[in-house]
């Protein structure tokens, strides 16, 4: 209800103009600009560790986007003693331009005059565009009737429904005996790790005037240029066999084949690790952390029925329409991509296309071309393809006596060989982004799973993440280098200490 009110007499940001796609002192064209977007929910003490690992994710994409070149590195060091922790992947530019934007929940808005304003306040000064966005739909219903002087964009959310508000009250998907009306939304309420706030990640779809969007959590690390995919999914990688050899997908049970010869809607990777029962025909989320869309309204407008309907049946826990669940996450984010892409897309979504489409055009209605990405590759989290003997998801250990936990033979995936998707193996050279979720998070000084195999990634993959931002903290105090808070010729100057900054790293 707070959120709700909050919305009484506000309307959501505008997209800023885009930078011009000509530059205006030669006249050649200038690549597309990618939105890079994250969500920030909440700021409170705990939350601000991430700020350091949102610092250094703009960065990342930073150098290997368009206009960043090695020769930055070189001014950067230019009068300073050269330093041994420089990153060793990426960090050549790529071939397409950046934007970063971040999500607000109201309760984490800069413009919050106490501290719960001071993390977007902080993400804003580093050049992230901060956009205030309102749930699809209101959890609860909106009690308020005095809408006098209310927005129009207020009495519309208002009036629209709310969550289950338009579940049907008959048919395999209405609700159970004994199942209570706010059992749904209150399970939303407190579902993965932020609630119904994580469903704010849909709005990466709203990036309209960008070709295309990527969602991705502060604890992540953009390791190399994605301009292979970007290529495939806006459909200029050439032939449709040259982009399939350029992007590695996935090829497992669950996965789809991807038809290349047509724009390619989005690009994920799966949660194996929350599937509680392998089997090839397991139900499994979509990674929470990493995803990259072609921004569409129309999709919006599915999540937002998909929401009203709310069929995600209960007792038992099957699912939205008892396809999609039994995983963390499920209620919200991580449930609800694939329930949309697998079920929801192909069936009632096409049928809203057709029906909006004269003639009844087959390939208008199609908006559920995706592929799920290797994952060792993409958003790589070096996590163990087999169960593990502890209550959660373990890496193999070096020595299993002296752990006290060992890898069994099931696979997560359901298959009975699982060595082609052992991430904790595989060397940061071939991947593109990382996610820091069992390698723990680099602000905390995680010492990357010590006593199993994945240590030798982890340890890589963090110490790429201080050289990072060992480099970011040169670039804001290299002399003559404009950089000032926001990354982008801001006027804010340099505000780190240097001794204290590089000390900190250094102990790290």
């Amino acid at each position: 209800h707070t959120n709700s009110a909050w919305w009484k007499n506000r309307t959501p940001d505008p997209l800023p103009p885009l930078p011009p796609d000509v530059d205006p002192e030669t006249g050649e064209a200038l690549p597309p600009v990618i939105a890079y977007v994250t969500t920030l929910t909440k700021c409170g003490p705990k939350h601000r560790g991430g700020l350091d690992g949102a610092a250094v994710l703009l960065h990342s994409i930073r150098r290997n986007s368009f206009g960043w070149t090695p020769e930055k590195v070189e001014e950067i060091e230019a009068g300073e003693e050269a330093f041994n922790g420089r990153p060793k992947h990426g960090g050549r530019g790529g071939r397409y331009r950046h934007r970063a934007y971040v999500i607000v929940d109201p309760a984490a808005s800069p413009d919050n005059p106490n501290k719960s304003g001071e993390c977007a306040r902080f993400l804003r000064r580093v050049g992230y565009r901060v956009l205030h966005r309102p749930p699809l739909v209101p959890l609860f219903p909106i009690d308020d009737v005095d809408v006098a002087g209310a927005s129009d964009f207020y009495k519309k959310f208002r009036e629209g429904g709310y969550v289950a508000s338009r579940r049907p009250e008959t048919g395999p998907t209405a609700r159970r005996p004994g199942e209570g009306p706010d059992h749904l939304r209150l399970m939303m309420s407190d579902d993965g790790c932020c609630g119904y706030t994580e469903l704010l990640k849909l709005h990466v779809y709203g990036m309209v005037g960008h070709p295309l969007a990527v969602h991705l959590d502060f604890d992540s690390l953009l390791l190399r240029p994605m301009d292979d995919l970007f290529d495939a999914m806006l459909g200029t990688a050439g032939s449709p066999d040259e982009a399939r050899e350029k992007v590695r997908l996935a090829s497992l049970p669950k996965s789809k084949s991807v038809d290349f010869s047509v724009p390619i809607g989005a690009a994920f990777t799966r949660d194996y690790n929350s599937v509680v029962r392998p089997s090839p025909t397991a139900p499994v989320g979509y990674q929470g952390g990493f995803l990259v869309v072609r921004p569409d309204p129309a999709v919006l407008d599915d999540y937002r029925d998909i929401l009203l309907r709310g069929e995600f049946m209960l007792g038992p826990r099957k699912g939205w329409e008892s396809a999609h669940g039994g995983f963390y996450g499920d209620v919200t984010f991580q449930g609800i991509l694939p329930y949309y892409y697998e079920t929801y897309a192909p069936g009632r979504g096409a049928e809203r296309r057709r029906a909006e489409v004269s003639g009844g055009d087959e390939k208008a209605a199609i908006r559920h071309n995706e592929a799920e990405l290797d994952r060792c590759v993409y958003n790589q989290m070096a996590d163990n393809p087999r169960k593990s003997t502890y209550k959660f998801p373990r890496a193999t250990p070096l020595d299993p006596d002296a752990m006290g936990f060992r890898d069994t033979d099931t696979c997560r995936d359901g298959r009975r060989d699982c060595s082609d998707t052992d991430c904790q193996r595989v060397d940061p050279g071939q991947t593109v982004s990382a996610h820091f979720t069992f390698c723990g998070k680099p602000w905390d000084c995680s010492e990357g799973n010590p006593g199993t195999v994945a240590s030798e990634t982890c340890r890589s993959l963090l110490g790429e993440w201080y050289a990072v931002r060992r480099e970011l903290e040169d670039w804001w105090t290299s002399v003559g280098s404009g950089a000032g808070w926001d990354g982008d010729g801001g006027d804010g100057g340099a505000s780190y200490r240097e001794a204290v900054t590089r000390g900190r790293v250094a102990e790290s």
